[in-house]
């Protein structure tokens, strides 16, 4: 307890902007996310209300930046293979894992289901390099971002403030 009192006297210690860069540098971190800078802000004292929006919009923005960029790369790769007359590569061991989560629960789905197995970062570049369109995977990871930096968010905030 004795460390989560330091940390929220040095966080209450930073500037404002400080806080909030913080937070949004944490949540575009893979296996960090939106539910882990939201679960950083709560113990380091942060509002909810700041922290969990903030870490929220710097992980949907990381996401759709990979979903454009992908999207982009997809385009050009499957061009030039059609241009050169190629066949696609067999799809490795963990390509073939996604495929068929996407082929069983759809995007939304996977969206959801994805960060308990893999950051949103991959899920998201994986829906876009099987062709799924860039509006459906970003909304649907915008969609699990939201609700699991909430509730998690919401969560360590109660736990923490009980403790506390």
């Amino acid at each position: 307890m004795d460390f989560v009192a330091q940390l929220q006297s040095f966080t209450e210690s930073l500037p404002t902007a400080l806080q909030f860069l913080g937070i949004a540098v944490a949540a575009l971190v893979p296996y960090v996310e939106g539910e882990g800078a939201a679960i950083i802000g709560a113990v380091a004292g942060i509002s909810p209300w700041i922290a969990i929006p903030v870490a929220i919009a710097a992980n949907v923005g990381i996401v759709a930046l990979i979903v454009l960029s992908f999207e982009r790369l997809r385009a050009g790769i499957v061009n030039r293979r059609i241009a050169a007359g190629k066949t696609p590569k067999p799809s490795s061991e963990k390509q073939q894992k996604v495929r068929r989560a996407l082929e069983k629960y759809g995007v939304p789905g996977v969206s959801l289901l994805g960060p308990f197995l893999l950051p949103t970062h991959f899920t998201a570049a994986a829906l876009t390099s099987f062709g799924v369109a860039k509006g459906r995977v970003i909304t649907w990871q915008a969609v699990a971002i939201t609700l699991y930096a909430v509730v998690f968010g919401a969560l360590f905030y109660g736990l923490v403030t009980t403790i506390a």
